[in-house]
């Protein structure tokens, strides 16, 4: 291929990309979910006061409902917020820009990989072009999601440690293992994923690093080093108890009363089968296992946030070249991609302990190496149909069938996404905000129903409330309370009087209240009703 046309041709998968990506990003999906908005509030608390909502200056965990969010995304997002001020397409500008970014580095990363294969060029761009239409990717690009920042960051780094390798470059090297551990900074998963894989990168290189011994001690120092802020967070270990699947007590009530039966019964063996190690060992395998179901890959797909209506997280067309990818790989003997089997086997580790799996936020990881796979298959059948007299028309239908599955998907995200998943993004607590703001100088007292998830944050971000203010008048160190205001809103358990008005995601009794108003979701079902106490 000449070099202009693959100038060309480079250059029209990545703007699509990125127009994929930002198109439309503040008002797809229609409404931020929670966590978006805690991430944007106290990126512009940081911004503005130095503090996030419960007063703490620069804070290394951002405490947000008690789940110790990673600080990385709401420090990225501290600059669109001061550049394009608070609001949706501020909260998901990270998201979207290092999604972006991950096309050209799923490139990179190929390109190093092949590099002494004659057909790393086409590879590394088809790899490219799968990562930028890929479903997961638009989807978790689109939403501000930290899982996203992880894949940024780890590819990045990936292909910085092999990239030194390659070239015999130790600036390089350092760097790799440098974004790697900061990694580990941007989602929980993380945490586990990166310390496995990094002792992958290391055996991938050992033969340099045989030969450099000085130099591997002081990488794998470093990298340890900037692992030990999290691996002595006491938060960080009290988000990941409040999500093991160990601390669900129903998952043991079957297994205790059989052991109760079994210690009736003197059955030895029974009480070894029906132990709670033996029932956690079998949930784990049970959720590792579930990562790689290809009806949740293809068909159904995991939380209704993560995927498009009708669809899985990934085009079903691309089964076939994912896995006829991985066995070129196998029967070709590419060795450096092996790396990628490690890469996709390693990243639903910590997920696997969830209690809901599979869980592809938590492991989305995995996303480049599918991508690559993905080219590999297509590289081949190409090659293979070269040789057969009916090729063209066969590749006529392939294309044809994967086009299909595109334009599928396409309409279902930006059409669809909206009317049928609203209901999943916390749809109508912007709206019920705003009614609630034409009141605020008014003597007018609203109570939000505990049913309005996390309605302080978003009252908060909606609102615009000046953070040195709320700060001032105690932060978020006051919702622990049975009741507390902010302006003329309450929040809580609170017990509303006569003529006061309620905001509620539930329809409430009728003798008890009136209704005032209510809102919509885009399929016409009320979403927030706001009623008045009598």
């Amino acid at each position: 291929m000449p070099k202009k046309l693959y100038i060309i041709i480079f250059s029209l998968i990545f703007f699509a990309g990125v127009f994929l990506r930002f198109y439309k990003l503040g008002n797809i999906p229609n409404s931020l979910d929670w966590d978006e908005v805690s991430q944007a509030y106290n990126a512009y608390s940081i911004l503005t006061t130095g503090k996030d909502e419960f007063g703490t200056a620069y804070p290394l965990t951002i405490r947000s409902f008690n789940d110790h969010k990673p600080p990385s995304y709401t420090y990225l997002t501290i600059a669109p917020v001061g550049i394009f001020g608070l609001n949706p397409f501020s909260a998901r500008f990270p998201s979207a820009f290092c999604g972006s970014l991950s096309i050209l580095l799923v490139y990179a990363l190929a390109y190093e990989i092949f590099r002494k294969e004659k057909y790393v060029k086409t590879v590394s761009l088809l790899s490219m072009l799968f990562f930028s239409i890929s479903p997961l990717s638009i989807q978790f690009s689109r939403t501000g999601f930290d899982a996203n920042i992880g894949v940024f960051l780890v590819t990045l780094g990936t292909w910085l440690f092999i990239k030194g390798l390659n070239k015999k470059k130790i600036g390089n090297i350092f760097l790799g293992a440098f974004f790697l551990a900061i990694s580990v900074y941007s989602a929980h998963s993380e945490k586990v994923f990166v310390p496995l894989f990094f002792i992958c990168l290391i055996f991938y290189g050992r033969k340099f690093f045989l030969k450099k011994k000085a130099m591997a001690i002081c990488i794998i120092t470093l990298f340890a080093f900037l692992n030990l802020f999290w691996f002595f967070d006491s938060q960080t270990r009290t988000r990941s108890s409040g999500v093991l699947f160990t601390s669900s007590q129903g998952l043991l009530k079957n297994s205790v009363k059989e052991m109760a039966f079994d210690k009736s019964h003197d059955d030895f063996i029974g009480t070894l089968v029906h132990n709670r190690r033996f029932v956690y060992v079998n949930k784990y395998i049970e959720n590792y296992l579930s990562h790689f179901d290809p009806n949740s890959l293809f068909v159904t797909g995991d939380n209704a946030r993560h995927h498009a209506p009708g669809m899985g997280i990934l085009y079903l067309v691309s089964l076939p070249f994912i896995l006829l990818g991985m066995l070129f790989v196998v029967r070709r003997k590419i060795y450096p991609a092996y790396l990628f089997f490690a890469w996709i086997f390693i990243a639903p580790v910590a997920s696997s302990f969830a209690i809901n799996s599979p869980n592809f936020q938590r492991s989305l990881i995995f996303l480049p190496t599918l991508h690559v796979f993905e080219a590999l298959g297509w590289f081949c059948l190409f090659s293979y149909l070269r040789k057969l007299r009916f090729a063209k028309i066969f590749m006529g239908i392939v294309i044809a069938l994967f086009l299909a599955n595109i334009f599928y998907y396409l309409h279902q995200y930006f059409i669809f996404t909206n009317f049928t998943y609203g209901k999943y993004w916390q749809y109508g607590y912007e709206q019920a905000i705003n009614y609630v703001k034409k009141y605020e100088n008014t003597d007018r007292e609203f109570f939000f129903a505990n049913n309005i998830e996390q309605g302080y944050i978003f009252y908060l971000f909606y609102s615009q409330y000046d953070p040195q203010k709320y700060i001032e008048n105690g932060g978020s160190n006051r919702i622990n309370a049975d009741c507390y205001s902010i302006s003329n809103v309450c929040f809580g358990v609170c017990s509303p009087e006569e003529g006061d008005f309620y905001v509620s995601s539930k329809e409430p009794s009728p003798s008890e209240f009136k209704i005032i108003d209510k809102i919509l979701y885009p399929d016409n079902e009320t979403a927030v009703w706001i009623v008045q106490r009598i």
